[in-house]
């Protein structure tokens, strides 16, 4: 009798090691050899440790070509803070063409990111939009804070001596203050990072184009973004906004505050990738093999 207790307990020890091993185990399929979305197939698939890795597919439109990535990503080399790792994330730029006199949304980089078994697969590369979430600005705001008023006119642009200052979020709307104002001939260039892990923490940089050429440096302005959509959460994160512009004093640290008021984007282009069909790897592994262990555990004492 004894003997028969004892291995119960420890067939129901093994089932539950295993269990916990199948919840921390993801496959991602991971393929380098496709080079168009219509016929990219994958087959080949990787195992790895999902609270340290997930699986990504990625469009990036070079100037001559479409790049594809279909693979893992380890958490740990992603450049900021990720805390769902269930995402669509962008880069975009909205830049003036002078040739056209408009404002154009241009998507330069879109992943897909999931945590569940087999979810980057090559057939979802035909639904990540070749034109990202379509991030745009009001043109009249643009005009007004980007934009030179006259030929030959100045701007006052902040200048940070080429070192960031990164500060937490209570003193961010000071952090400008810690760069001071010059002349620029050229366009000002200003960049601010938002990273919120264990603390939050902005981070921001400026300079005038002035400073690396004897001859006055006049970019197209531009607003270019990096961002991520938590598809759980249903929240957009700015994580990175460089900006190049032209007008009075662009470089101030309100122009970040009213990009994220006044961003516009469209969520309707990954309507395919959000929660429909998706659960998480890691519940519903772990309700399965309780589930079973139940079911052998009421087994065995019949």
């Amino acid at each position: 009798m004894f003997r028969n207790k004892s291995s119960n307990f420890y067939f129901f020890l093994f089932l539950f090691l295993v269990s916990i091993q199948s919840t921390l185990t993801l496959y991602c399929y991971e393929c380098n050899n496709c080079t168009d979305i219509s016929s990219c197939t994958c087959n080949y698939s990787v195992e790895v440790n999902n609270t340290k890795s997930y699986c990504i597919i990625q469009r990036e439109n070079l100037s001559n070509r479409v790049g594809i990535e279909i693979r893992h990503i380890p958490e740990s080399l992603t450049p900021y803070h990720i805390y769902d790792t269930y995402y669509v994330s962008v880069k975009e730029t909205i830049v003036y063409n002078d040739t056209t006199e408009r404002w154009l949304s241009i998507s330069n980089r879109t992943t897909y990111a999931c945590n569940t078994d087999f979810c980057n697969k090559a057939e979802l590369l035909k639904e990540l939009p070749s034109n990202g979430l379509s991030l745009m600005l009001p043109i009249d705001w643009l005009n007004e804070n980007l934009q030179r008023k006259q030929v030959g006119d100045l701007t006052l642009c902040r200048h940070c001596e080429g070192q960031q200052i990164c500060v937490n979020s209570t003193e961010s709307n000071n952090i400008t203050h810690k760069c001071l104002r010059k002349d620029c001939e050229g366009s000002c260039l200003t960049v601010e990072t938002f990273n919120k892990a264990e603390t939050t923490e902005y981070c921001y940089d400026s300079a005038c184009t002035d400073d690396t050429s004897t001859v006055p440096i006049v970019k197209l302005p531009q607003v270019v973004i990096t961002g991520i959509y938590y598809i759980n959460k249903m929240e957009f994160e700015i994580v990175e906004t460089d900006v190049t512009c032209n007008s009075m004093d662009c470089t101030d640290g309100k122009i970040f505050k009213d990009i994220k008021e006044k961003l516009e984007k469209d969520l309707n282009n990954i309507k395919p990738f959000l929660p429909s069909n998706h659960m998480n790897s890691i519940y519903s592994t772990s309700i399965i093999f309780l589930m079973m262990i139940l079911f052998l555990q009421i087994f065995i004492l019949y």
